[in-house]
């Protein structure tokens, strides 16, 4: 009777080693499935944005030739593409070349520094604008981004000759034909003159004006 005890327990023995020892492994094998499941890769942050790539962006300062100056700061919110959505674009103004008194064009030219992403991340920006959205002071964007006003030298001979016109034509009622000429003169001076007080052309961008840019760098 003992040995049939020694022996049973012997078998319980054996079996309660077997069952923990596939207790553990299952329970090992849960902990490596849970480990791996937690394992997440790393994230990979944005350090540019590819060259080409277009965006649409609306302005959050106005930007006028006839105010500003070289290096006056402004700020942008992207609006398209989705990726880039809500993005803040800081920049300056690069450059402003106003037109002549009687002729030429207003040339206004933006710089972009950086831009930074909804998630925080700030990178450095380099962009030129592409065209400008439903503002008429803004008449072309070059090949380099300059954004110019409309030329002058139409305006300003219409204005010279129809000044001229009129100044020959109260000459002539007055002295006949030196009259005539002596007052084509002093009309065409008037109508120049009234260019020069009006001043040059300028661009106009006003806060909420949108622009297409383009990314360089």
């Amino acid at each position: 009777m003992c040995k049939v005890s020694n022996s049973v327990r012997l078998v319980l023995f054996g079996l309660g080693i077997v069952l923990a020892m596939t207790v553990f492994g299952v329970d090992a094998s849960a902990q490596t499935k849970s480990k791996k499941k937690t394992v997440r890769p790393a994230t990979v942050k944005q350090t540019s944005i590819p060259r080409g790539t277009q965006m649409k962006i609306r302005l959050e300062n106005a930007i006028d030739t006839k105010e500003s100056k070289d290096g006056d700061r402004f700020t942008a919110i992207v609006l398209t593409p989705s990726q880039y959505a809500d993005a803040t674009i800081e920049g300056h103004v690069s450059r402003i070349e106003k037109s002549g008194k009687l002729k030429g064009k207003t040339e206004l030219l933006l710089a972009f520094d950086r831009i930074r992403l909804r998630n925080g991340e700030n990178i450095a920006f380099d962009a030129q604008v592409v065209e400008v959205i439903g503002e008429k002071s803004a008449k072309n964007v070059d090949e380099e981004g300059n954004i110019e006003s409309g030329s002058k030298g139409k305006t300003t001979a219409i204005r010279t000759g129809g000044g001229a016109a009129i100044g020959a034509a109260v000459g002539a009622i007055a002295g006949g034909g030196k009259g005539a000429a002596i007052g084509a003169i002093v009309g065409g001076a008037a109508g120049a003159g009234s260019t020069y007080i009006q001043g040059s052309n300028k661009v106009k961008l006003d806060a909420g004006t949108e622009l297409v840019i383009k990314s360089t760098r």
